[in-house]
């Protein structure tokens, strides 16, 4: 006696459980939710048997079970194809199914990742790309089915879910850039207020209604926040002291050790008279504060102070560039000359560096230009620095203009030179006149 077993699902087709239409995240998504049907059949039935399965147009696929072991499975179009040629009923209707097993399958874990899943299914080649996924437990047995429809869908809900989620943080990043453009432009618009405007006035005689010393000065940022600063300080009725200092880089950062700088420098104000000691004293406090963020920053600093009755100037350097002192009776331009030990290196380093003066004679009609290196470091084409050669020059060709002019002379020939209006690093230019 021979008994045959017939077909049956084990449920009908459904529809998937889990929502698709986003949001909908990765990591929420269950593949048993998923699963479209879970229709199987026992190795032993006959392709008949499984063709009246398919018959009823409800699944393209069925699972091929022995026992609880999952074998593969079985598709509509390759039974029909079988069974529907010449001889091919009388050849293969009494055959089990287990003989004729789809030769490609797509089989996948429940534990497996969504990422992945949808990496491995759209990645099969056209002939079986539209083919049901096999879903399995842990232990490699049957779960269901899953269409590769629901797995586009899937996949259009995860994108379109990442597209929502970049649009917001789009939103939110430029809401955070208007209000830190917004407090840029404000931080700007401080820094640049910082910066002399009106002069202070000094006289070589008493009651003399002209000025004795003038000042002049370009400044030019990189960028909306700059590391370049200067500060002009009435000493006495006849002497000003000048400072000029280049924070490293620029930026936001450089800028906050400028303001950082301008406070110190008001809160040593008692050491102006002596260059030297001013930045000896300075230094050390800027480099004990910089040694409590654990950040290495320096800075470049000259001091300098005229006193315009004795027409004499002193100076001291902390890694500074020396000022030009330029004779215009003469047509000379001459940087200061530095004494042995009167440059130190530049602020926030050595902590106990100390910092000697040098002295230079004025005479009337002369004037220094303190200058920072980003007017010096200017690159051409060639990658050639416009150097203390190229300001010399510039300065010199251009002696014949009054003294502001000659400021838009140097400005446009570090231009000229770079080909360009945009300049790499801030730059301050500043001259006092006798």
């Amino acid at each position: 006696m021979s008994v045959h077993a017939t077909a049956q699902p084990r449920e009908p087709a459904s529809t998937v459980s889990v929502e698709l239409r986003p949001p909908i995240r990765a990591d929420s998504i269950d593949l048993r939710e998923l699963v479209s049907h879970r229709t199987a059949t026992q190795s032993a039935v006959t392709m008949e048997a499984v063709f009246e399965i398919f018959k009823n147009g409800v699944v393209s696929f069925v699972a091929v079970l022995d026992g609880e072991r999952l074998l593969g499975m079985c598709s509509r179009q390759e039974t029909a194809a079988l069974l529907g040629g010449r001889y091919g009923f009388s050849l293969w209707a009494r055959k089990p199914i287990e003989q004729h097993l789809c030769k490609q399958e797509t089989r996948i874990a429940v534990t497996m990742p969504i990422g992945d899943v949808l990496r491995a299914v759209f990645a099969r080649p056209d002939k079986n790309f539209y083919d049901d996924v096999l879903l399995v437990d842990e232990n490699g047995q049957f779960l269901g089915f899953i269409a590769t429809e629901t797995l586009f869908k899937v996949q259009n809900a995860l994108l379109l879910t990442n597209i929502r989620e970049l649009e917001e943080r789009d939103r939110v990043i430029r809401r955070k850039n208007e209000q830190m453009e917004t407090d840029l432009r404000m931080a700007t618009e401080l820094q640049q207020a910082l910066m002399p405007n009106v002069y202070p006035s000094f006289s070589a005689e008493p009651n003399q209604s002209s000025p004795g010393l003038r000042f002049y000065h370009r400044y030019l940022p990189a960028s909306m926040m700059s590391g370049d600063f200067f500060h002009i300080a009435r000493l006495s009725e006849d002497t000003a002291g000048i400072c000029i200092c280049d924070v490293m880089g620029h930026g936001v950062r450089a800028a906050l050790i400028t303001a950082m700088l301008r406070a110190l420098i008001e809160t040593h104000a008692a050491e102006a008279a002596d260059p030297g000691r001013f930045l000896t004293e300075l230094n050390g406090e800027f480099t004990k504060i910089l040694r409590q963020t654990g950040t290495l920053v320096f800075a470049t600093v000259l001091y300098c102070v005229i006193n315009i009755r004795e027409r004499d100037a002193r100076v001291a350097r902390a890694g500074h560039p020396p000022p030009l002192h330029v004779r215009r009776t003469a047509c000379e331009v001459e940087p200061v000359a530095s004494g042995e030990g009167s440059s130190g290196p530049a602020m926030g380093l050595v902590p106990n560096a100390q910092f000697n003066t040098c002295a230079v004679k004025l005479a009337p009609g002369d004037f220094l230009l303190f200058f920072t290196d980003g007017v010096i470091e200017v690159e051409d084409k060639e990658e050639r620095d416009f150097g203390i050669k190229g300001l010399r020059q510039s300065i010199q060709s251009n002696l014949s203009q009054p003294t502001e002019s000659l400021l838009e002379a140097i400005i446009s020939d570090v231009y000229r030179f770079a080909d360009s209006t945009v300049l790499t690093d801030d730059a301050c230019l500043v001259i006092a006149e006798v």
